[in-house]
């Protein structure tokens, strides 16, 4: 009986130590090395794209050619990592609501109606010597009267 006792504790740390009761598992993760991504609004190419998983934003817009001339990436951070199944969409550039009369350009002024180059300088000049409160203070300028201010006054702002 002692014999088996001696060879239970001789055993026992032996069958530990071959890591029998501990048996390993390998993990296996499965992801695709490729993700599905679709972009769409403002860009050459719309369309679904399949990307390298690590793939980002720009690596997206690549992918559909660009983006065009009327599209606005301001808001979107192009190294942002896209995600399996993501819709991008690229919006439209904002046309510019109103030309404001204290800080436009000769061009951009020229544009209004009724306004053309010259008196695009006389606005820049009576802003420099006083800027504009209201809008009604575009009358300062000469040339400007009540016919014209009613024509532009939808497209001007302060």
């Amino acid at each position: 009986m002692r014999k088996w006792w001696y060879c239970l504790i001789v055993l026992i740390p032996i069958y530990f130590c071959l890591g029998v009761s501990n048996p390993t598992f390998e993990i296996v993760s499965e992801r695709a090395e490729k993700k599905m991504v679709e972009i769409k609004g403002e860009v050459m190419n719309p369309g679904v794209y399949e990307l390298a998983w690590e793939a980002t934003i720009a690596d997206a817009l690549h992918a559909a050619g660009g983006v065009c001339e009327t599209g606005d990436t301001a808001g979107i951070n192009q190294t942002q990592q896209m995600q399996h199944g993501d819709v991008l969409i690229i919006p439209a550039k904002r046309k510019q609501t109103c030309i404001s009369i204290n800080t436009a350009t000769a061009e951009q002024l020229d544009t209004l109606p009724g306004i053309g180059a010259k008196m695009a300088q006389r606005i820049i000049a009576e802003r420099e010597q006083a800027p504009f409160v209201s809008l009604e203070d575009i009358k300062r300028v000469k040339g400007i009267g009540d016919k014209l201010f009613e024509r532009m006054k939808s497209e001007i702002c302060l």
